[in-house]
């Protein structure tokens, strides 16, 4: 084999094994018949990885040959998620950014967020909504607002059968293990926690202290008092003598 043929074999295997990947990361999503359209969503990078950078991914299909009312079915898609154009199956459905949002939940904290989705150019039907996930655990990923003026609310949570979980990094590092953001933001929050406490101690303890010092003045000065009425009333028993 020579030189150029070794390089176009290379070629075809690194073409592979991409291919390979993404169908890898396409099989991990959650796909799901809502109204006449095929949802397909899951993280844009699977598997997530806490503190990485990643994001919401949607595509949306509907069927080629009854147009708006069909039921689209997610068998048309490739292995690099595109739809199948060449046998006229599905066809993407496009224009979502302006009409649908994302509310991404972390159900572990409870906390959500509203998101709006931004379009891949250069793939119609595909949409991402960028985001770092900084928890791990389960994810839920609400899309409302409408679909060719259909109304849609359809939720999407993580799981073994549908989209990745959010791993903890932690597990990831090597040979030395380092601090997450998550860990280092709560030792921050701890030292901010006991700073606070000291300040609230110090406060109290100034107060007890200006309290005890007044206390000590009025004692002055009531004994001085004391003693100028004593010395008052030792004058004038002299003078009566």
């Amino acid at each position: 084999m020579n030189l150029p043929v070794k390089g176009a074999a290379l070629l075809v295997l690194a073409a592979l094994a991409a291919s390979l990947a993404s169908a890898a990361v396409i099989s991990a999503h959650d796909h799901r018949s809502v109204g006449d359209y095929q949802f397909t969503v899951g993280f844009a990078v699977e598997p997530a990885i806490e503190g990485v950078g990643n994001g919401v991914q949607l595509k949306v299909y509907k069927s080629a040959a009854h147009g708006h009312g069909s039921n689209a079915g997610h068998h048309g898609e490739t292995s690099s998620g595109g739809a199948a154009h060449d046998h006229g199956e599905v066809v993407p459905v496009e224009g979502l950014e302006h009409t649908l949002q994302v509310e991404v939940t972390h159900l572990g904290s409870g906390v959500s967020k509203s998101m709006r989705l931004s379009r891949i150019i250069g793939d119609p039907g595909h949409y991402r909504a960028a985001l770092i996930p900084t928890a791990p655990g389960h994810y839920r990923f609400r899309f409302f607002g409408t679909v060719e003026g259909n109304p849609v609310d359809e939720t999407f949570e993580s799981g073994p059968n549908t989209f990745s979980t959010v791993n903890p990094a932690g597990d990831l590092y090597f040979p030395e293990r380092q601090a997450t953001v998550r860990e280092i933001e709560g030792a921050v929050r701890g030292a901010q926690s006991s700073a606070e406490g000291a300040q609230d101690a110090a406060i109290e303890a100034s107060g007890s202290a200006s309290a005890a010092r007044m206390l000590g003045i009025v004692g002055i000065v009531l004994g001085v008092l004391g003693v100028g009425t004593g010395a008052a009333g030792l004058a004038v028993g002299l003078r009566r003598r």
